[in-house]
């Protein structure tokens, strides 16, 4: 029950009650307590509900009240409990059993969560919320056969009842795509038309959806229906951060797919560990073992980093700084004998590979250190006050 209708109910007690004290003083906790509700002051809400209900507990709204009120002063087994009994007093209410199955979900208890919403998709078959939140506890189950059972009986129910959900289309896009279907893009079509004309939704919802489908285009690498997600993401007037993060990222992973197919090999891996987010020792030696053989192979590598610039500029940006000195040679071996040098410190030979594939053997002097191999944490012996990794490393 919303609290507009709450509140016109106890106008309607406070009318036919006026002349009763007992009724008089629950009247006056109920409006206490609603109003510590509506003005987000749960602790004194709980309070008041807890005396209300001490008192009078036949008032199925104060304890309704006390079991959310519960929930946002962070005690999730009160709540919980609260609304286990209300659902055993009240067992063909569809309601209650929804808000004890999401109650059961926010903790974590699936499998709980799982019965509970069984038996509110048998109560109300035409719940959106329920179906939704059935197919994605039997996912979390990793039970495959019964998630596709639901989604597919839930859309096919709920057709019936003309209720459309976005998220179980969100779910019927994945099931396909993982099982190779190149239909998978009418659960796509479905979820915009949902947008453009069915109910609206909050934003929180289109993104969580938009973003489910993101990463399963990703996983896939089922770019060719990027353009369909754009115009999911046209119709919102704004999305998250990490909504537009990821959508980034996609971006990003559908130009290296292409890449893949028309550029040199050195020049694919390289832009590859540059595009992830991993920062670790061994990546950034395997980067510049990458990076020695664009430099050995100049003339044939500069013709790709030019065409690499037109074509995909997103991917150019993400190391122009060493592709710009690459392309113009000026510094070129300069660039080549500190990376030699910090591979041979590190005992590292590198793999050399031409433009058109072909393995480097290159000629190279090995270098060697005057006096004994200062540490990276060392003081620099420049004397610029950084620490040497800081510094003259670099």
């Amino acid at each position: 029950m919303s609290m507009e209708a709450l509140s016109k109910k106890l106008e309607a007690i406070d009318a036919n009650y006026a002349a009763d004290p007992q009724m008089k003083e629950h009247v006056y906790l109920f409006k206490q307590a609603t109003r510590a509700f509506d003005e987000k002051r749960y602790e004194d809400a709980v309070r008041i509900l807890e005396m209300l209900t001490k008192h009078f507990s036949n008032d199925i709204n104060a304890r309704v009240m006390l079991a959310l009120a519960y929930k946002y002063v962070g005690n999730p087994i009160k709540s919980i409990r609260l609304w286990e009994n209300i659902c055993e007093e009240n067992p063909d209410d569809g309601n209650f059993s929804l808000s004890l199955a999401l109650a059961y979900y926010d903790q974590e208890w699936i499998k709980k969560a799982l019965a509970q919403l069984k038996t509110t998709v048998e109560l109300t078959p035409d719940n959106r919320i329920a179906w939704e939140h059935l197919v994605g506890c039997s996912i979390k189950e990793e039970d495959d056969h019964e998630a596709k059972m639901n989604c597919f009986g839930a859309m096919y129910l709920l057709k019936e009842y003309g209720v459309e959900s976005i998220m179980l289309n969100v779910y019927a896009f994945s099931f396909m795509v993982q099982d190779g279907s190149d239909t998978a893009d009418k659960y796509l079509t479905a979820i915009i038309d949902i947008m453009h004309n069915g109910e609206k939704r909050s934003k929180e919802y289109y993104d969580d959806a938009i973003y489910d489908v993101l990463w399963e285009i990703d996983m896939a690498k089922r770019y060719e229906l990027m353009p369909l997600i754009k115009e999911m993401v046209d119709m919102l007037p704004d999305i998250s951060e990490r909504l537009e993060e990821l959508i980034m990222e996609v971006e990003i992973d559908a130009e290296l797919a292409a890449l893949e197919e028309t550029f040199p090999e050195a020049l694919c891996r390289l832009i590859n560990l540059k595009s992830g987010v991993c920062n670790c020792e061994e990546c950034k030696k395997k980067i510049m073992s990458l990076e020695c053989s664009i430099l050995v192979d100049h003339e044939g590598y500069a013709p790709e980093l030019l065409r690499l610039s037109r074509e995909y500029p997103k991917l150019y940006a993400l190391h122009s700084n060493f592709f710009n000195e690459a392309v113009s040679g000026a510094n070129r071996e300069n660039l080549l004998k500190t990376r030699f040098r910090i591979m041979s410190d590190d005992g590292i030979e590198p793999i050399l590979l031409r433009a058109d594939g072909s393995e480097i053997n290159p000629v190279v002097e090995t270098y060697r250190r005057d006096g004994r191999k200062i540490g990276r944490n060392e003081m620099c012996p420049c004397g610029s006050g950084k620490k040497y990794k800081k510094c003259c490393s670099e």
